[in-house]
C-alpha cells in the first residue's frame, strides 16, 4: 500500500526522497453526532498519511470510519456506519518572510451516510493559502473555486411529502477558510477555524471547527490525544419542491445543522 500511495503522489509532482518521507498514523476514539436535541454516540477509527517530498511538496490525507452504537430517532432506517475523508496536496509559491508564505493547494474532501441525512458530499477545489506560522501561534487564510456536491438521503424527505429519488445539488462554487492555532503550553495546542461555501451570492454551507490537542507521548510513544468539534450548517433551499409561501411547504429536512464531537488518540502505524 505504501508504494501505491507513493506512486499516486508522484503523478502529482511529489517524488519521495526516501521511504521515510511517507508516514502513516492510526486514530481511534469515540464520538457524539448531534442534530438538534438528538445525540448519536459511537466509536471511530481512521487511517492517515503525511508525506513530504524532496522538492517541498506536502501531501496529507485521512479516511475515517464511524460506527454508531444506538438507533437514532432521526432516521429509523439509517445504517449505523458512515464515512468521512480529506486529502490535499500543497506546495510553496512565494516565501514572503521567514514566517509568512503564499502556497497553492488542491483539496478533495467528502462524507457519506451520516445520521443527519447527508447521503453524499464532495468538495474538490484548488486554492491559494496565505500561511503565517510561528512556534507559539499561527494563522491561515485560504480562498478557492471548485466543485461542491451535496446529496440528501431520501428516507426522511419521503415522510415530509417528497417523492423518493436522488436529492443532489451540485455547483461550481467559491470557498474561503480562516483558521488559527495557539500553543497554550508545551504540548497543548488550541485551534479553531471557519469555512464558507457559496454559489455566487447563495450560501451553500458554513462550517465551524475547533480542537484541543495534547501530546501524550509520556504514555504512548509519539501519540496525541485530540478533543474536536465540527459543526456544519447547510442551505437546504435548493431542494425545495414547493414555494415557501405555499401552505403545504416543508423543507426537505426538519434540521439544517449537525455537530460532530470527537475524542480520539493518534499513534504512528
Amino acid at each position: 500500500m505504501k508504494y501505491t500511495i507513493a506512486g499516486m503522489l508522484a503523478l502529482l509532482g511529489a517524488t519521495p526522497a526516501s521511504a521515510s518521507g511517507l508516514d502513516w498514523y492510526l486514530s481511534y476514539g469515540v464520538h457524539d453526532f448531534q442534530v438538534e436535541s438528538s445525540d448519536t454516540f459511537g466509536g471511530n477509527v481512521a487511517l492517515s498519511f503525511d508525506y513530504l517530498s524532496d522538492n517541498g511538496i506536502v501531501a496529507k490525507g485521512n479516511a475515517d470510519v464511524y460506527v454508531d452504537i444506538d438507533k437514532d430517532k432521526l432516521d429509523p432506517d439509517h445504517i449505523p456506519v458512515w464515512f468521512q475523508s480529506a486529502y490535499f496536496v500543497r506546495g510553496n509559491w512565494l516565501t514572503l518572510t521567514p514566517n509568512l508564505s503564499l502556497d497553492w493547494q488542491v483539496d478533495l474532501r467528502g462524507k457519506r451516510n451520516t445520521v443527519s441525512s447527508v447521503e453524499k458530499q464532495i468538495k474538490f477545489y484548488p486554492s491559494l493559502v496565505l500561511d503565517y506560522a510561528r512556534p507559539a501561534f499561527g494563522a491561515r487564510a485560504q480562498a478557492g473555486v471548485g466543485y461542491f456536491f451535496l446529496e440528501i438521503d431520501d428516507d426522511v424527505p419521503k415522510e415530509r411529502g417528497f417523492e423518493r429519488g436522488e436529492f443532489g445539488n451540485d455547483a461550481t462554487a467559491w470557498t474561503v477558510d480562516a483558521s488559527g492555532y495557539y500553543m497554550l503550553a508545551p504540548g497543548w495546542k488550541l485551534a479553531a477555524g471557519v469555512e464558507y461555501w457559496a454559489d455566487g451570492s447563495e450560501t451553500l454551507e458554513t462550517k465551524y471547527r475547533a480542537s484541543l490537542t495534547a501530546d501524550t507521548s509520556q504514555w504512548v510513544a509519539d501519540s496525541e490525544m485530540v478533543l474536536s468539534l465540527e459543526q456544519s450548517r447547510y442551505n437546504l433551499d435548493p431542494y425545495d419542491h414547493l414555494p415557501k409561501g405555499d401552505p403545504d411547504y416543508l423543507p426537505i429536512l426538519p434540521w439544517d445543522t449537525d455537530t460532530l464531537f470527537r475524542l480520539y488518540m493518534t499513534v504512528p502505524w
